[in-house]
């Protein structure tokens, strides 16, 4: 994983510009830039390419919407699910076209802030609590089209679900979509964390991460129902850590 990173970080830096201000993207936009070349060398091309599609899938599900609020989300704990949103959030700013923010809303596990080398402090949970505004908690790590939202000084779980089902959370997720192409929120699992489907009808839709093998028919259904019963939509998943019984190039020539 941190290989994958070190090539995306590399790749973005040596394309810098001065940040251009937030516009909508235009709708017949389509990754093609100078800097998935560096990318591609340094990347698995079918991990590369599940990751072009999955961005396609959500595109083609939203085309009639104004924004792209994502969520997603996993039924269980450890199935890939901050790693494929992180990574996807890193192939869609590399188009240059689109900007793209990353909020860490995972309770029980926020990582985003160990992934990008920033600190926790000041994330989401201070917005929701009043004690910031929106431009205060907006880090921007890495020069480029990607900003983060870590999760912040985290509280019980009593007070913090509260928070995820109020005005303050419609009020972030609206700013965050006038200024941003992409709002991308990770959170915990949905049988581990009741604020996950509280999240989830705030999103325009959501992405459910499924490792193959690991989590059985009835719970991925059980975790689905929960979020639809809070009007959360699913708009696709992604089968993740799939295994290849025969050789993978045999694969490629089905």
């Amino acid at each position: 994983m941190s290989k994958i990173f070190d090539a995306l970080r590399k790749a973005e830096m040596e394309m810098k510009r001065p940040r251009r201000s937030a516009r909508r993207r235009p709708p017949s936009a389509k990754v093609a830039t100078g800097r998935e070349t560096t990318f591609v060398r340094d990347m698995d091309s079918i991990f590369r390419q599940s990751l072009l599609n999955l961005r396609n899938s959500i595109d083609s599900e939203m085309r009639q919407k104004e924004s792209r609020v994502v969520m997603f989300t996993s039924a269980i704990k450890g199935e890939g699910k901050t790693a494929i949103c992180t990574l996807l959030a890193r192939i869609l700013a590399l188009n240059e076209r689109e900007r793209v923010l990353i909020v860490d809303c995972s309770i029980n596990n926020p990582s985003i802030h160990e992934l990008f080398g920033v600190t926790q402090e000041v994330g989401i949970i201070d917005y929701l609590s009043g004690e910031t505004e929106f431009e205060k908690v907006v880090k921007s790590p890495e020069s480029g089209f990607l900003d983060i939202v870590t999760i912040g000084e985290v509280k019980g779980g009593d007070i913090t679900q509260p928070l995820f089902n109020s005005e303050r959370m419609n009020r972030f997720i609206k700013e965050a979509s006038e200024k941003y192409d992409y709002v991308l929120i990770d959170t915990s699992a949905i049988l581990e964390a009741a604020e996950t489907s509280i999240i989830s009808s705030f999103a325009d839709g959501s992405v459910m991460i499924i490792q193959a093998g690991k989590t059985k028919r009835e719970v991925i259904k059980r975790s689905m129902l929960m979020v639809e019963k809070l009007g959360g939509k699913f708009i696709g998943t992604v089968l993740n850590r799939k295994k290849y019984y025969i050789p993978e190039f045999i694969y490629k020539r089905v």
